[in-house]
């Protein structure tokens, strides 16, 4: 019987985490703030642990309380499931007692979860990037001199929010808020032209999986682009870097990429990669005795849920992809549902079929 702890201080990439430990893991236990108390209700979780602490702010208590939960359940891999635990692991993860999934350094962790310092870790290492500002508030950069050297459109954003928070499009000067609800704010030139993403597995700087694809209003694709994965292998090797990492990249009409932001932690649609056969929790937790690459059997190409609900009725125009897809969510009708209603009441994103 082999058992997983997930550390849980959210909902939306958590139930991801879930559901790919789930596939290779006899029970998944869950150690969750109040913020993760709806991963509850999922037939894949064995046992919500609530949880009181603060990942981000750990005490000598916390730790024992964690070290003591691995114990008395059995936990044969610990598991974090966004940037707060991922760090927590970097920190501490030798002083639980139990092994934790690979992640990276804690001083390579902040070097590029942040937006400003990964802008310069991409200039260091002449990794394309965009023109790129930071200025302690919004004022700031109203009244800066050289603000229109970035031109328009231009790119607000935190430098440490996840999820698309806080990022905004300004198209002219007159458009630039008055006020915004974080500082200091990042400012960057808008690259025109489509949105890639790619993620890769790693250990000691080496690549050992990877799942790139482009997303859109109304679907998922994979895709393959190499001058991404070239780069990145680069960036990857410099920081020796363990664990799960990911970009975010826009790609021009023309063909040139910009990296625009990282994420060196598991990701929102990881558990579209375990449908296409690249489960990176499994692949993870077998770096252990590094084991070779895996592959993806087939290209992915899946429709926003939504739009595969209009084709239940002709279920032959469906690919592979979708198919799994489908299955994937019907299997947890109780998150399943709650995602329906955050459909219902507006919330609901169709970007590559998002379930919460």
């Amino acid at each position: 019987m082999k058992r997983a702890l997930v550390l849980a201080d959210g909902l939306r990439i958590q139930y991801r985490v879930l559901r790919c430990a789930s596939e290779c893991f006899d029970e998944v236990f869950v150690l969750g703030t109040k913020n993760a108390q709806l991963l509850k209700f999922s037939r894949f979780c064995e046992r919500f642990l609530s949880y009181t602490g603060n990942f981000s702010l750990l005490s000598a208590h916390d730790l024992t309380v964690i070290g003591r939960i691995c114990r008395i359940h059995n936990i044969d891999m610990v598991l974090p499931s966004c940037s707060r635990t991922t760090r927590f692991l970097s920190i501490y993860g030798y002083d639980i007692g139990a092994p934790f999934f690979p992640v990276p350094r804690c001083d390579a962790f902040d070097a590029l979860d942040d937006k400003w310092r990964f802008a310069g870790v991409c200039a260091d290492l002449g990794l394309p990037v965009p023109l790129t500002r930071r200025f302690a508030t919004l004022a700031d950069l109203r009244r800066d001199p050289e603000r229109d050297q970035l031109g328009f459109p231009l790119i607000l954003k935190p430098t440490a929010m996840s999820g698309g928070c806080g990022v905004r499009r300004i198209d002219t000067a007159e458009e630039l808020p008055t006020q915004v609800s974080y500082s200091p704010v990042l400012c960057q030139a808008y690259v025109p032209g489509e949105e890639l993403s790619a993620f890769y597995l790693c250990r000691a700087g080496a690549i050992t999986a990877s799942f790139s694809y482009r997303r859109t209003f109304d679907r998922l694709e994979e895709i393959r682009t190499p001058a991404i994965d070239a780069h990145a292998a680069r960036l990857i090797e410099h920081f020796r870097y363990d664990g799960v990492i990911g970009f975010d990249v826009r790609r021009r009409p023309n063909g040139e990429i910009a990296f625009i932001e990282c994420n060196p932690r598991f990701w929102y649609h990881m558990d579209v990669a375990m449908l296409a056969g690249l489960n990176f929790v499994t692949l993870g937790c077998r770096l252990r005795n590094w084991q070779d690459n895996a592959t993806a059997p087939d290209a992915l190409d899946i429709r926003s849920p939504r739009r595969l609900c209009r084709n239940l009725l002709t279920p032959w125009r469906l690919n592979w992809a979708e198919r799994a897809y489908l299955r994937y969510i019907i299997r947890d009708p109780a998150i399943s549902a709650w995602a329906a209603f955050q459909s219902a009441i507006g919330r609901y994103r169709l970007a590559g079929g998002q379930l919460l």
